[in-house]
């Protein structure tokens, strides 16, 4: 994800932060670049939604990158930045703990030796917000804050599956696909193996050579809020040792949803 330079200056604040109204309007945007339908929303787009004009909606979304709460894309989406994941997560404590999280990942990692990954639903994107490295770890490294591709990746097909197509909808668009009725409807195979076998599988799809397995932690209401993953090079996580560890997976992404 692009951090983004914003179409214009970043705003100065000074005289206008004492300003409801200025709050008012950045508030506002900052709202409608997550939960907007269409999120995450180009500068017109976001204008629109708000009912504001462009160079208003210019001034305070650059303001708003500048600060570290949006980001904005290569595509010139506004996106949530690494401020604004962090406040989500936290406001999650209370039901998904983010050290509780970590613990899956330390155990999964302990048990299997691969790397392990959780990721959350954040707006209408995943990012990962806990990884436990292997001791031999791999070549490519995913970080936390970083966003979870939907439609290519074990974790974010597994947290697809346990959703409403509004949402499966919404975060194929949040990940700046050009036709997410499309995408979906060639995901549907999987998505629907992976509701259900309780798991998702990538066999070198997401990054060549790598191998995966990943669970849906599942919410109060009945769908996915976040996910386990459990991955290591396909050569040495054969497919033998990836099904087993499937069981110890799909238990924790349980234990974690019954905290709540």
């Amino acid at each position: 994800m692009a951090q983004g330079n914003g179409s214009s200056a970043a705003a100065d604040p000074s005289d206008t932060t004492k300003s409801p109204s200025y709050m008012g309007r950045i508030l506002n945007l900052l709202e409608l670049s997550v939960i907007a339908d269409s999120a995450p929303l180009t500068l017109s787009g976001l204008a629109t939604a708000a009912d504001a004009p462009l160079s208003t909606v210019s001034r305070l979304t650059a303001q708003l990158v500048a600060w570290g709460f949006l980001n904005e894309t290569a595509e010139h989406r506004f996106v949530p930045g690494r401020r604004l994941v962090a406040m989500a997560t936290a406001v999650g404590e209370h039901l998904y703990s983010n050290d509780r999280l970590q613990q899956a990942t330390r155990h999964l990692t302990g048990v299997t030796g691969e790397s392990t990954t959780a990721g959350r639903i954040v707006g209408n994107s995943m990012y990962i917000i806990a990884r436990t490295e292997s001791e031999q770890p791999l070549r490519s490294v995913s970080r936390i804050g970083e966003v979870i591709p939907p439609h290519s990746s074990a974790l974010g097909k597994a947290i697809m599956s346990r959703l409403p197509r509004s949402r499966q909808l919404a975060l194929l668009g949040g990940a700046g696909l050009e036709d997410p009725e499309a995408v979906l409807e060639k995901m549907q195979p999987e998505l629907e193996e992976a509701r259900r076998c309780g798991y998702a599988v990538d066999e070198e799809t997401y990054t060549v050579g790598l191998r995966c397995r990943a669970a849906a932690v599942i919410g109060p209401d009945g769908t996915a809020v976040a996910g386990l993953s459990i991955s290591g090079p396909a050569a040495r996580f054969v497919h033998e040792l990836a099904e087993q560890a499937v069981p110890a997976l799909c238990r924790e992404a349980a234990a974690i949803g019954d905290l709540r």
